[in-house]
Order: structure tokens, then sequence, then C-alpha cells
């Protein structure tokens, strides 16, 4: 499992990253305190508050779609 900490400014941001993500096999979930959302859903990002940092967890994600994800990652979303 990968732990990486990212921002989600806005709603244009989470729509972005779950639409990215939904196609990619593996688990993606975002960690904030004790609350935890499904990646791929909009729906489950926007239970969590927007603009604050959260931890996304990559869980049985080939290393190529880890590497994929990651790149996309550093391109405005990790902190």
């Amino acid at each position: 499992m990968k732990k990486v900490q990212i921002l989600l400014q806005d709603m244009k941001r989470a729509q972005q990253l779950a639409d990215f993500l939904t196609p990619i096999p593996g688990d993606f979930f975002l960690v904030s305190g004790s609350s935890v959302a499904n990646a791929k859903s909009l729906i489950g990002i926007l239970a969590l508050k927007m603009g604050e940092p959260v931890e996304l967890r990559i869980v049985g994600c080939s290393k190529e779609d880890e590497e994929k994800v990651l790149d996309k990652l550093r391109d405005g979303f990790l902190l």
C-alpha cells in the first residue's frame, strides 16, 4: 500500500481525480481523520472537507499503474 498526502482545493479538482482514478484497477481511498472515502466516487470525496490535506491510499495497484497515478498527482495534487 502506498500513501501520499494530497490537496483537493475544490469540486473541480475532486471530479478530475475521480475521473482519472475510475478506470485504473485497484482501490484508492482518501483518509481525513477518522473519515475514509472511495477516491473513485465523487460523492465519497465530497463528504470530505475541500481545501484540507488528505491522505490517498493506493491498494492493490500494479507498479505501472501506481507510477501513472503518482505522475498525475505530481501535476497539481501533491502537497
